[in-house]
């Protein structure tokens, strides 16, 4: 194999295992902004905290998201107050840690996955054949993020708790991510909202692996006709 195929070969590896991150990370800006949390804060039915009135809970939720989302520490999330009262217990600050370096790994990967993808495509666009290697993997990743898609969104749906747990299983040290009904966290991020930041992400994503993947799939047979 000459070394020119072997580096196309990396190339469309690197589409094929990247695209499907790329995609699915991207939502994550949306779903890590304050509108997000007002959207599921204005539903009807969405669960009430007996904590909190309406006001203090949202303007608590948006503290909590510029914490994660910005580069201040854990004596940030130690400063909220309600009442007089700290809004966290150190359960709670040890766990919005936790989430923060998930958060920021899965931004860096999303950055990461950006970059080889551009160099990728920029690779492959010199020649005819490339273009449609590059494009083909790009539909294959695509198609692959598609299937796991619906096969989670199936386990989901079925059982979500189980989902649940198995997703802070893999990201989180032991039950360091389980709180009670009382607890801050609970009270402004009730299950309702991580099973509709769930449904949204991946609703979002096999969006985008369709419109993606039929774009890179149609431009690949137009390359072939050329």
């Amino acid at each position: 194999m000459s070394k020119n195929s072997t580096t196309l070969r990396g190339v469309r590896i690197v589409l094929l295992l990247c695209i499907p991150l790329l995609l699915l990370l991207s939502n994550l800006y949306l779903l890590t902004t304050a509108a997000f949390i007002r959207y599921e804060y204005g539903k009807p039915r969405f669960p009430p905290a007996g904590s909190y009135d309406a006001a203090e809970r949202l303007s608590l939720a948006e503290a909590t998201l510029y914490y994660l989302r910005s580069n201040k520490q854990a004596d940030y999330l130690m400063g909220l107050q309600s009442e007089g009262l700290a809004v966290y217990n150190a359960r709670e600050i040890k766990h919005l840690v936790d989430v923060k370096f998930v958060l920021r790994a899965a931004f860096w990967a999303h950055r990461i996955c950006a970059l080889l993808c551009f160099l990728a495509i920029a690779f492959s666009w010199r020649g005819t054949q490339e273009r449609r290697g590059a494009l083909l993997a790009v539909y294959q990743g695509c198609l692959a993020l598609l299937v796991l898609l619906i096969t989670i969104g199936v386990l989901a749906y079925t059982n979500f708790d189980l989902f649940f747990t198995a997703f802070h299983r893999l990201f989180f040290e032991g039950d360091s991510w389980l709180f009670a009904c009382s607890d801050t966290l609970i009270q402004l991020f009730p299950v309702q909202f991580w099973i509709d930041a769930t449904w949204m992400l991946a609703l979002l994503a096999m969006g985008e692996c369709v419109i993606v993947g039929a774009a890179a799939y149609a431009l690949s047979r137009h390359q072939r006709g050329l």
